[in-house]
């Protein structure tokens, strides 16, 4: 299937509670709401397999789990990124969010980084993703994102600050 597609990953890394997550896209909270919302369907074969119901809908932030080999150096390869935050699994977790090992592709092709890639639960629910925040003016399309804006801070917030790649 062309264009992006995520699948669970059965391979690779296996969290743990010491296991540091690392998250690019710090600076525009606004993006990063948008482009969860774009991409959540995405996810319904996901939740398919965990038993969502119909109607049920998830929001994301992509992340990536540091390891020995996978240094936040190497994880920003090509990426353009030029900072990332960092949190504890444990934290995450404790905080109330799933974290789900994930593959991602595009046009088939599948992320180098893959075996330690993870997709942190920030919202999940009915009717999340609106018509109104992916059409309509401007006004309309901010309102909605300030609608799933907290859930998005708070995740967010336990990233702590932005790090400097380098």
């Amino acid at each position: 299937m062309p264009g992006p597609s995520v699948r669970s990953r059965r391979w690779g890394h296996l969290l743990e509670e010491g296991t540091d997550l690392l998250r690019f896209e710090v600076a525009d909270l606004n993006l990063v709401v948008a482009r969860a919302a774009g991409d959540a369907e995405l996810y319904r074969p996901l939740q398919d397999e965990r038993g969502q119901p119909e109607g049920w809908q998830v929001l994301v932030l992509s992340c990536f789990a540091v390891t020995e080999r996978w240094t936040p150096a190497r994880l920003a390869e090509g990426t353009g990124f030029r900072a990332y935050r960092v949190a504890g699994a444990g934290a995450l977790v404790s905080a109330g969010h799933e974290i789900w090992p994930t593959e991602v592709f595009v046009d088939d092709v599948a992320d180098p980084r893959n075996e330690v890639h993870y997709d942190l639960v920030v919202a999940a629910g009915p009717g999340l993703v609106t018509a109104d925040l992916v059409s309509g003016d401007r006004a309309t399309r901010r309102a909605a994102r300030g609608r799933l804006r907290p859930a998005f801070e708070r995740a967010m917030a336990l990233f702590g600050d932005p790090l400097p790649l380098g």
